[in-house]
């Protein structure tokens, strides 16, 4: 079996990422060209968790079994979904670089069936990124492969208050269709749901491999095949919290081969086993602010009646003076501040001023520096450098202070369309 390995072309759909970077009296501005990009809406996205299967067994440190019936998890027998498969560990196998999960025609403990059943709770759970799986799936009636997402902790209620996210979902009657969802709501019975269908132009999913994905941010996930984006949700709800609750929370991954159940059905007399789902990458990419780097956040929604807005954000992380850490180029960090508008058919430009001011204690004595500015002319980012701070704070309040506080604020203009403003910032390493 020939593999391909190279790194998914999903880009950045056309959009542009602008840095704006100080060095010495210069403005440097550079392109993140689209083929360096591993997300297709996520700036600066970056592995943070993969498995490429390259070992002869499963990865205990990423990924636990579940097992049987679903009556050890209070579930009725089959799952709580009619299911006729009985979850064991034997039915998943790594070898020759792919995760195999095997369904079987067997009887095991009143069941006809034997599949597999893997989760990442408590080794792999996430808020926010882009979620990949490159498989083949396996085909016929009753077959029911699933790569999806549960809430970590359910904090808003339980089933479906709480959220579940269908990254891919396929019913093996039908080959070239697969299927992307949410689920939210109310605890069920009085759960909602609403999900889009992606078919294949051109041959059917258990012929070859394919890369299904989500790219998931406050307020919206979008769902992709082979770099494809073919569905965009941004409208739901928890009886359990406001919007966007229930999809604010950490989430973990999940993959299984369900036979029989209230999707798809039962195997019919077509349907032969075993049938396989294989899967060549499991991966999980976040913007560089999600994976630890980041800031602070602030959100600040409004409506369509308002052409003006301001944000004015208190961050506190400290970003220490690095005057005194000249050779340590390693160590020097610059701010960098994105500001993304949204509408009601995805982002729009903005047009206004950010500001950085910069706040601080030194031997007991509050001192406050002049604000950075940056014009944001329709513009996404924008950076403010290592130097450009010790510079600002050096003037305020010599060079062994440290900022204990930045105040962001931005004044502008988006227009009757943006309909929620998101600015967040995170410290980044600097170049040398």
């Amino acid at each position: 079996m020939t593999r391909n390995r190279s790194k998914p072309d999903c880009g950045l759909g056309g959009m542009l990422e602008i840095i704006f970077g100080f060095v010495g009296c210069l403005l440097v501005v550079a392109w993140a060209p689209p083929a360096t990009a591993e997300c297709d809406g996520i700036p600066r996205c970056e592995l943070v968790w993969a498995d490429e299967f390259d070992g002869s067994e499963v990865d205990s440190a990423k990924w636990s079994f579940q097992l049987g019936d679903g009556s050890e998890v209070g579930l009725p027998r089959g799952w709580g979904n009619n299911e006729l498969q009985f979850y064991q560990e034997s039915n998943a196998t790594v070898g020759d670089g792919v995760l195999t999960l095997i369904a079987r025609e067997e009887s095991v403990s009143g069941f006809g069936y034997t599949s597999a059943r893997l989760r990442t709770l408590g080794k792999g759970d996430w808020r926010y990124g882009r979620f990949e799986m490159r498989a083949r799936l396996p085909v016929g009636q009753g077959l029911w492969p699933a790569f999806w997402m549960l809430p970590s902790t359910e904090v808003y209620g339980g089933w479906a208050a709480s959220g579940e996210i269908d990254i891919m979902e396929n019913v093996g009657q039908e080959p070239e269709r697969v299927t992307g969802t949410l689920h939210y709501g109310s605890p069920w019975p009085r759960n909602a749901f609403s999900g889009s269908e992606y078919l294949l132009a051109d041959g059917l999913f258990h012929e070859d491999f394919h890369v299904f994905a989500v790219e998931w941010e406050r307020g919206e996930i979008r769902w992709y095949v082979d770099g494809e984006q073919y569905a965009t949700q941004t409208d739901w709800f928890s009886s359990g919290g406001p919007f966007p609750a229930p999809f604010d929370r950490g989430f973990y991954l999940l993959l299984n081969v369900a036979v029989g159940g209230n999707l798809p059905g039962s195997p019919d007399s077509t349907t032969t086993f075993p049938q396989e789902l294989v899967v060549d990458y499991v991966r999980v990419y976040q913007a560089a602010a999600a994976k630890g780097a980041q800031v602070s956040t602030t959100s600040l929604s409004f409506d369509q009646a308002e052409k003006m807005k301001r944000i004015d954000a208190v961050l506190s992380l400290p970003f220490e003076n690095q005057a005194r850490k000249k050779d340590r180029a390693s160590d020097r960090r610059r701010l960098v501040c994105s500001l993304r508008a949204r509408g009601t058919k995805g982002f729009v430009a903005v047009r206004g001023t950010l500001r950085l001011a910069l706040h601080g204690t030194t031997g007991g004595t509050s001192w406050t520096g002049r604000a950075i500015k940056a014009a944001l002319d329709g513009r996404a980012e924008a950076s403010f450098s290592a130097d450009d701070i010790d510079r600002l704070v050096s003037e305020a309040a010599g060079e062994e202070a440290a900022v204990e506080l930045f105040q962001i604020t931005f004044d502008g203009a988006g227009g009757k369309k943006v309909m929620r403003l998101d600015v967040d910032c995170f410290q980044q390493a600097s170049a040398n």
